[in-house]
């Protein structure tokens, strides 16, 4: 969708104002309460003509990434499969795909990665109803396990719910195999993630549309 205007039932969740990967045109994550369903949307205002395909690519690639539930008529709408929206998730999962290589396939990531600081394996063990317990195996006997800074992490980045044990929650209660996944390389360094996200805001997102031609 690479209309021209926008309609003003959507808010916008998240800006990227210069595409690296589609000559710097900007890109936008909206959102809507669509009847009793909520929706999301990726947008562009550029009149470039590649401008459409880098819209459906990204809607696809949070989709594939996040494990979003299929596009019905549209293919830059999104959407949980749960049927609740997950705002601050959603933007991220957003960034990420706008990041992500053309040029690399898309797949979703593995719920254990290796941590470098500790030689530790994160891992994600779905426990049932959106809950997820983080682990921490191998590395040396001597070093702390990095199981509760992961949990703390994660329960920041995607506005989860935390228990006893080191597992975070999803609010709505159902399995988010992929989306957890996706955030998970992002909490072993949460850190960097927070001081990139407030460099931006530092800087501004102000591009008019005009700017796009």
């Amino acid at each position: 969708m690479t209309n021209r205007v926008i309609d003003t039932k959507w808010r916008r969740v998240e800006l990227v104002p210069m595409d690296a990967h589609c000559g710097d045109i900007s890109l936008g994550l909206y959102h809507t309460k669509d009847g009793e369903r909520d929706v999301g949307l990726v947008y562009s205002y550029s009149g470039r003509p590649e401008a459409a395909g880098r819209v459906s690519y990204v809607a696809e690639a949070m989709r594939v990434l996040g494990g979003l539930a299929p596009a019905e008529g549209n293919a830059a709408l999104i959407h949980f499969s749960c049927g609740t929206w997950h705002p601050l998730a959603a933007k991220r999962l957003f960034l990420e795909a706008t990041k992500h290589d053309p040029l690399q396939p898309l797949a979703p990531r593995p719920l254990a990665v290796p941590d470098t600081r500790t030689e530790q394996t994160i891992e994600l063990e779905p426990i049932g109803s959106g809950a997820y317990r983080v682990r921490a195996e191998g590395g040396a006997a001597d070093v702390p396990s990095r199981a509760p800074a992961i949990a703390a992490a994660l329960a920041k980045l995607a506005e989860l719910q935390t228990d006893e044990g080191n597992v975070v929650v999803f609010p709505c209660g159902r399995p988010h195999d992929a989306l957890i996944a996706l955030m998970l390389t992002r909490a072993q360094n949460l850190r960097a993630v927070l001081r990139e996200e407030e460099m931006k805001a530092s800087r501004g997102v102000l591009v008019a549309p005009s700017a796009q031609e």
